[in-house]
C-alpha cells in the first residue's frame, strides 16, 4: 500500500508549479497580445485549449482510479491507508479545479479576442456605410438628370453642369456635416 501511495505522491508532486507556470504562460500571451496585436493569439488560444483539455483528461483518469480506491469493495485497504489515500484524492480534486479555472480563463481570452474582432469589423463596416450614405444622394442625382427628357430645362442651360457638380459638392459637405454632428464619424 505504501509503495502505491508514494507512487501517486510521485506522480502529482510536481504538477501544481506546472499549472503555475501554464498559468504564466497564458498571462504573458494575454499580456503580449494585448500590447502587439499579434496575429498567432488564436493560434495560441487554440493550443492552450488542447494542452488544458489534455490535462483534464489526465486528472479525470486519476479520479476515476482514486475513486475505485476509496470504494475499497475487496476491503484491501484499512483505514489509515483509506485516509491517506483520500489526501491524495483531495490533491487531484485541487489540481483538477486549477485545470478547469485555466480552461475558464483561455476561453474568456478566447472572448475578449472575438469581441476586439467584432469591434474592428464593425467599424469598417460603419465606414463603408457612411461612404454608401454620402454617395446614395448623388446616385439619386446622376441617375435622375441620366434620363434625357426632351423637356428639362436644366438640359438647356449653359449652367446646368456647374450648377450640378455644386448641388453635389453641397449636398456631400452637408452630410459629412450632419455625420460628423451627429458623432458617427
Amino acid at each position: 500500500m505504501e509503495l502505491l501511495r508514494l507512487f501517486f505522491i510521485n506522480l502529482i508532486a510536481n504538477d501544481m508549479e506546472y499549472i503555475d507556470k501554464f498559468e504564466e504562460s497564458i498571462t504573458d500571451t494575454e499580456d503580449h497580445a494585448l500590447q502587439n496585436k499579434t496575429n498567432d493569439y488564436l493560434d495560441q488560444i487554440i493550443k492552450f485549449r488542447k494542452q488544458l483539455l489534455h490535462l483534464k483528461h489526465y486528472y479525470n483518469q486519476l479520479q476515476v482510479i482514486f475513486d475505485g480506491f476509496l470504494e475499497n469493495e475487496n476491503k484491501l485497504f484499512d483505514s489509515e491507508s483509506l485516509r491517506k489515500l483520500t489526501i491524495i484524492h483531495n490533491r487531484i480534486d485541487h489540481l483538477q479545479l486549477s485545470v478547469s479555472s485555466l480552461r475558464d480563463y483561455v476561453t474568456q481570452m478566447r472572448e475578449a479576442y472575438q469581441s476586439q474582432i467584432d469591434i474592428e469589423q464593425n467599424h469598417i463596416m460603419k465606414v463603408f456605410t457612411l461612404i454608401t450614405a454620402i454617395f446614395l444622394p448623388l446616385t439619386l442625382m446622376v441617375g435622375w438628370y441620366g434620363m434625357n427628357f426632351k423637356h428639362m430645362y436644366e438640359l438647356n442651360s449653359p449652367y446646368s453642369y456647374p450648377i450640378f457638380i455644386l448641388i453635389s459638392i453641397l449636398v456631400c459637405i452637408s452630410l459629412v456635416i450632419y455625420f460628423k454632428k451627429k458623432h458617427w464619424f
